[in-house]
């Protein structure tokens, strides 16, 4: 027999838990059932101007390349901040990108909330869309088995590109961490 929320106001440690992914590392996991529209958890974290931000995203990205760093979110708060989920976040940081997500990302009054997007049952993991520019497509893998995943993080408008990308075989420089995708040979 499942839980269900009743209360909109408990803490989000009685609502989620973090465990073990199949989709990458840590995720984020639902202790009861959760109803569409309920808002799950504040993304938190630092601070940041866009200046910072650009900086610690050419680092990550760099990390990310060498297989050495996974991809935290930080989020657009307004044109001079960003919010950095690896530094100060909660457990909001752990919540894996999925190309079928059960919950978006909405800010209200300068901060960012995970919200239920459809029901989501007792034990399932909690998942938003990244949404990623197409730019960085390729430091950036998709694991979440999602039918009609391409298999690399990109915003939804921009899937269609990627998969014209992928048909082709990797442009020849692109750098990627999937083994099973090849350079396109120069000519």
């Amino acid at each position: 027999m499942s839980t269900r929320i009743s209360d909109p106001l408990l803490p989000p440690s009685w609502v989620i838990r973090r465990a073990r992914s199949d989709i990458h590392g840590h995720g984020v996991y639902a202790r009861v059932a959760i109803p569409a529209g309920y808002v799950i958890i504040e993304y938190r974290g630092e601070r940041i101007t866009k200046t910072e931000s650009a900086r610690r995203e050419a680092q990550r990205l760099e990390r990310v390349r060498q297989g050495l760093e996974a991809s935290t979110m930080s989020f657009r708060l307004n044109q001079r901040y960003d919010l950095d989920g690896r530094r100060g976040g909660n457990m909001s940081r752990y919540i894996n990108h999925s190309c079928a997500p059960n919950c978006r990302s909405e800010k209200r009054r300068g901060r960012i909330w995970i919200v239920a997007q459809r029901d989501i049952a007792e034990g399932e993991e909690i998942s938003f869309d990244y949404g990623f520019r197409f730019k960085h497509w390729a430091s950036n893998p998709c694991r979440c088995g999602a039918p009609g995943c391409p298999g690399y993080i990109v915003e939804a408008g921009q899937r269609w590109r990627l998969r014209k990308v992928t048909a082709k075989g990797i442009p020849a420089g692109a750098k990627t961490t999937r083994p099973d995708l090849v350079p396109a040979r120069q000519e």
